[in-house]
């Protein structure tokens, strides 16, 4: 029992390491002109916005409690499920939602856009070693992602907060609060997340060079008529 605590407190580090590089990311700002910078930028502001949010909420509710919470085993366990749960949606959605501004700002043929897509969710999900509480690993995510791709027209995907429902949905599920409180707390729950994504899609429209990455990726535009998606 002791080694798996000393096992998810090892995880917990490596997992704030890497939304404290996030946050590094996000002050750098650097320009998104590659496949290969688009993938950095969907990865560390989806860490940085997923764990902002949880346990910034986690954080307001426990109070005091807050350090002393996380000695007890089942609370942290909750918490490292909740972590990779609302991870993975964030990754989804912001996947999603850059890669369809990449469309916009340079006109691809969905399938680019599709291959794009799994690689920056793909990136997200590899680590060198499965979390104690992910051991079934993370293909049916891929899978998953994989037929939401399927299912998507670049053209319709919003260009706006509604883009981004299902890590909001995620947040509120997933938050390891007792229901009877929670309850009080949902609208401003995925406010805190609103607000955070909304700096993301400003970061994303002023760093995007839409027509470099696309170049970079060898992807072949679509003329203007085209009936793409």
């Amino acid at each position: 029992m002791l080694r798996d605590l000393k096992e998810g407190l090892r995880e917990a580090v490596y997992f704030v390491w890497l939304a404290l590089r996030a946050l590094y990311f996000w002050r750098r700002e650097p320009p998104i002109q590659t496949p290969a910078d688009l993938v950095t930028f969907v990865e560390t502001r989806s860490k940085y916005v997923s764990q902002r949010t949880l346990f910034g909420y986690v954080k307001a509710r426990a109070g005091t409690r807050y350090v002393s919470l996380f000695e007890d085993e089942v609370f942290a366990a909750s918490v490292d499920a909740a972590k990779w749960e609302v991870y993975l949606a964030c990754l989804s959605d912001l996947a999603v939602y850059a890669v369809a501004a990449v469309g916009r700002g340079a006109r691809v043929d969905s399938e680019g856009l599709d291959g794009l897509a799994l690689t920056a969710f793909r990136a997200g999900i590899s680590v060198e070693e499965l979390p104690a509480q992910r051991g079934r690993g993370f293909a049916g995510d891929e899978k998953a992602f994989a037929s939401r791709v399927d299912a998507i027209s670049w053209p319709d995907v919003p260009a706006d907060e509604t883009a981004f429902a299902g890590s909001l949905d995620a947040l509120v599920h997933w938050a390891p609060v007792a229901d009877e409180l929670k309850q009080y707390d949902v609208e401003a729950l995925r406010n805190s997340m609103r607000f955070q994504w909304k700096h993301v899609r400003d970061q994303l429209t002023s760093l995007l060079d839409a027509k470099a990455v696309v170049s970079d990726a060898g992807l072949e535009a679509v003329s203007a008529g085209s009936s793409e998606s």
